[in-house]
């Protein structure tokens, strides 16, 4: 069996007239729809559009490209969840065409 680590949630928006903590705020509520109720605790961001959020740490990573959000839980957090579980995935099955 596999551990899977919690997702992260990928959010794009590169409208100019958003500031980058409401772009934040709408990618934080996407994940708690998608994820059902689990509450992020980090946001990873281009360098620079970090930003200081309540009750959320937003950290710069050079990989994001700007107007990316990646939400999701931190190391600490991720840790203290009961581990998910997944049976392995299976090949799929050969497709048989006709000649």
């Amino acid at each position: 069996m596999n551990v899977q680590s919690p997702p992260f949630l990928v959010w794009y928006d590169d409208n100019p007239k958003i500031s980058v903590t409401q772009k934040i705020e709408a990618a934080i509520a996407a994940y708690g729809h998608r994820f059902r109720g689990v509450q992020p605790t980090l946001v990873l961001v281009n360098e620079a559009e970090v930003t200081e959020l309540q009750g959320v740490e937003v950290r710069s990573a050079t990989n994001v490209r700007r107007h990316t959000y990646w939400v999701g839980l931190d190391e600490q957090t991720a840790a203290a969840l009961p581990s998910r579980e997944t049976e392995p995935l299976k090949p799929a099955p050969a497709s048989r065409r006709k000649k």
